[in-house]
């Protein structure tokens, strides 16, 4: 595996030696620096964890060690995993009542190989401590969809240049007479989990990208959305889940308002743990986060389950770096400095997957023959998910400097600051100001991922009147922890 440390490949002598060749180029090009301003005293979200998203299906003891490595030195919390990769698996109907579920049909359809792989690695997780987000997707079974649904109102995906599916996009959509159906074939996978495979699962995603259809999903427009959702959360309730919260509503344009129909349902909204947005561009969830806010609904959390970058086909350390790296960083900072709770990368290891269908190439974890070895985008991600805990809160961070995004949190368990940025050009000196309080870090410890760097420790820059400087290369995805001495002042939570 090689990589549970912080330093995946030499030294700590030869990180500061490759950190050294770039430093007299810094030096000779010195100009003002960019500020950061950090104010521990403003504080808003709490960070409920980041974590990657799973395929299940391709389960095996070689991905042990895998996922020890996500958990232990990534710092994945949540695992949003995949336990069949299409949501077809119910070809024909179990039988003409769709409120009495057949289990002679669906225990068998549950033990395929592929749904067994999905249940040991759900098992795995929870033997980790990590409680799968059960999450379903791709398309539903052929005799569920319709083609009488008008011309949609609102975004859909573009077909394959869009979303990198092979084959032309066609109109899937669900038939709104046919929802008890839909209903009763996922949630009879979420009991089968529970009672029969032994899952012990929270929260659980029945749908994916419906504005994405038919490959990662069927259709079902905004306005469709809550009845549909209606009709799963029943039948939780009367299968005795009544527990278990719906991830909704997982759509792919993040500007599209599914949210708002949904909230406008109280008995529907009383099984709503979170809601789900995916993004790959520079659109991110701060509107639906507002939406949220302004609602009777504000203590539910704001969710990222999709971001990374799309073009995995292209190989190249260039794109590896510039786009599943540092963008990637980009996206995932903006949805925290905009209130998501959460961030999921797309995906956690390179796979095949049913619903493009092709072997692809997301992952955060390159996959060889079932020989599994992070790539620069893990270590670009655990610049976040390492530093950055659960139950960490945002805190304010400001810069006006070009290229440069930060955000800022605060651990209360650990007394720490944890500032993490991604640095696309700009003055190669950063200043990260705080405020005269009682409690400021006398030193920070400064982490660095680049090109040539992964995760690496850099330095320990000291604090002097608040105020730290440092000088980073072009291009960097950067942490810094500072310890406080003191417990900070009461501070203003927005």
């Amino acid at each position: 595996m090689g990589a549970t440390g912080l330093v995946r490949r030499g030294t700590v002598l030869s990180v500061g030696i490759l950190f050294a060749t770039a430093l007299p180029a810094l030096n000779q090009e010195a100009g003002p620096a960019a500020r950061v301003s950090v104010d521990p005293r403003e504080r808003y979200q709490t960070i409920d964890g980041f974590g990657v998203n799973f395929n299940g299906t391709y389960f095996r003891e070689a991905q042990k060690p895998m996922i020890d490595m996500l958990i232990d030195d990534l710092g994945a919390t949540i695992f949003r995993l995949d336990p069949y990769g299409l949501s077809n698996w119910e070809a024909v109907n179990d039988n003409n009542d769709p409120q009495d579920m057949n289990w002679e049909y669906y225990n068998d359809r549950y033990s395929i190989p592929a749904f067994e792989a999905s249940w040991a690695a759900a098992r795995y997780l929870n033997s980790r401590g990590i409680r799968p987000l059960l999450a379903l997707s791709g398309i539903a079974p052929d005799w569920m969809l319709d083609s009488n649904a008008p011309p949609p109102q609102h975004k859909v995906c573009g077909g394959s240049s869009a979303m990198g599916h092979a084959g032309a996009m066609k109109a899937a959509h669900l038939n709104p007479a046919l929802y008890d159906e839909f209903a009763e074939e996922v949630v009879s996978l979420a009991v089968y989990a529970r009672t029969k495979a032994r899952i012990d699962f929270e929260y659980f995603g029945p749908l994916n990208e419906t504005d994405c259809y038919p490959a990662e999903g069927p259709r079902v427009d905004p306005d469709e959305m809550p009845k549909l959702l209606a009709a799963i959360a029943r039948r939780l309730r009367k299968e005795g889940l009544g527990d278990v919260k719906l991830v909704v509503a997982e759509q792919a344009i993040v500007t599209t308002n599914y949210i708002g129909p949904v909230m406008q349902d109280p008995e529907l909204m009383k099984h709503v743990g979170a809601f789900a947005l995916h993004t790959y561009g520079t659109d991110s969830v701060g509107p639906q986060v507002e939406r949220v806010r302004q609602s009777s609904y504000s203590e539910v959390p704001v969710w990222l389950t999709e971001y990374g970058d799309l073009n995995d086909l292209d190989r190249s350390g260039d794109n590896e770096w510039k786009n599943f790296s540092l963008a990637a960083t980009q996206r995932a900072l903006r949805a925290l400095n905009q209130g998501a709770n959460a961030a999921l990368y797309w995906d956690a290891y390179d796979n095949y997957h049913e619903h493009y269908p092709r072997l692809t190439f997301y992952g955060l974890v390159k996959n060889t023959d079932h020989v599994y070895a992070p790539k620069k985008r893990y270590y670009a991600a655990k610049q976040l998910y390492h530093f950055v805990r659960p139950g960490s809160q945002r805190i304010a961070a400001r810069t006006d400097a070009p290229g440069l995004l930060v955000a800022a949190f605060r651990n209360g368990a650990t007394n720490s600051l944890i500032v993490v940025g991604a640095k696309q050009g700009g003055p190669h000196r950063l200043q990260i100001a705080l405020p005269r309080a009682p409690a400021v870090p006398s030193a920070w410890e400064l982490y660095a991922t680049t090109p040539a760097l992964d995760c690496s420790k850099l330095d320990t820059v000291p604090v002097r009147d608040g105020v730290a400087e440092f000088d980073l290369p072009n291009e960097a995805v950067f942490t810094l922890v500072g310890n406080l001495a003191r417990t900070d002042p009461s501070p203003s939570t927005k």
